[in-house]
C-alpha cells in the first residue's frame, strides 16, 4: 500500500510507504472479475485538479445514512473486500474517502501523488491471492454520523482485525479512516 501495492496490505493508511509495505498472502490463486466490485473506479486527475493539502485539510462532511445497521455496514464491508481483490489499483483505491486519500498523499515524503497516479493508470495485474471476510463486529455509529467497525480479514493462514471509521458518501461506506491494527504493520 516500495512499488504501492495495495494487494500487499490490508486496511493499513496504504498510502504511507510503512502502510504500504508487505503482507506474505497465500490464498486462492483466481482472479476476481472487476465487476464484483460495484463502486467506481479511482479516475484521474485525482480529487478534479484540486491539491490534496486542502482537501486533506477539510473535515468530512458525511451524508447522513438512512441505515447504519449491521447487516447495511457488513454488505458494506464485502464491496470494499470484493475491490481490493480486483488487482486493479484504480478499484483498489476507490475504497477510501477523497479526504482520506488525500490526507495521505499530502505529505509527498509519505507517497508521492505522480507515482501513485501512474499505479492507478497501469490497470489491472494478476490476482495470485485475495482476501476473506471473517467478521465485521461491533459496528459504532459515531456522533459525526460516521461509523466505526472492527473488520477481521484472513489471507495467508493470518488473520487480520483492524479497526475502520466509515463514511457515507453519495450513499456509499467507503473508509475515511484507520484507527486500529491487529497484528500491527
Amino acid at each position: 500500500m516500495l512499488v504501492i501495492a495495495l494487494r500487499s496490505i490490508v486496511f493499513a493508511p496504504l498510502l504511507a510507504l510503512a502502510v504500504m509495505a508487505g503482507i506474505a498472502l497465500a490464498g486462492s490463486s483466481a482472479q476476481p472479475l472487476a465487476g464484483e466490485c460495484t463502486l467506481e473506479p479511482l479516475t484521474l486527475p485525482l480529487f478534479d485538479a484540486t491539491p490534496a493539502a486542502e482537501i486533506a485539510a477539510t473535515p468530512l462532511a458525511a451524508d447522513p445514512a438512512p441505515d447504519t445497521g449491521d447487516e447495511v455496514i457488513r454488505e458494506a464491508v464485502e464491496g470494499i473486500v470484493d475491490c481490493i481483490n480486483t488487482g486493479d489499483a484504480a478499484y483498489e483505491y476507490a475504497i477510501f474517502t477523497q479526504r482520506y486519500l488525500a490526507e495521505q498523499l499530502a505529505d509527498s515524503s509519505a507517497m508521492y501523488q505522480p507515482e501513485f497516479e501512474q499505479q492507478l493508470s497501469s490497470g489491472p495485474s494478476e490476482v495470485e491471492e485475495t482476501f476473506e471476510l471473517a467478521d465485521v463486529t461491533d459496528v459504532t455509529v459515531l456522533d459525526d454520523g460516521l461509523v466505526s467497525v472492527i473488520v477481521e480479514l484472513s489471507a495467508g493462514g493470518t488473520t487480520y482485525r483492524d479497526t475502520l471509521v466509515l463514511a457515507n458518501v453519495d450513499g456509499v461506506w467507503l473508509i475515511d479512516a484507520i484507527e486500529a491494527f491487529d497484528p500491527p504493520r
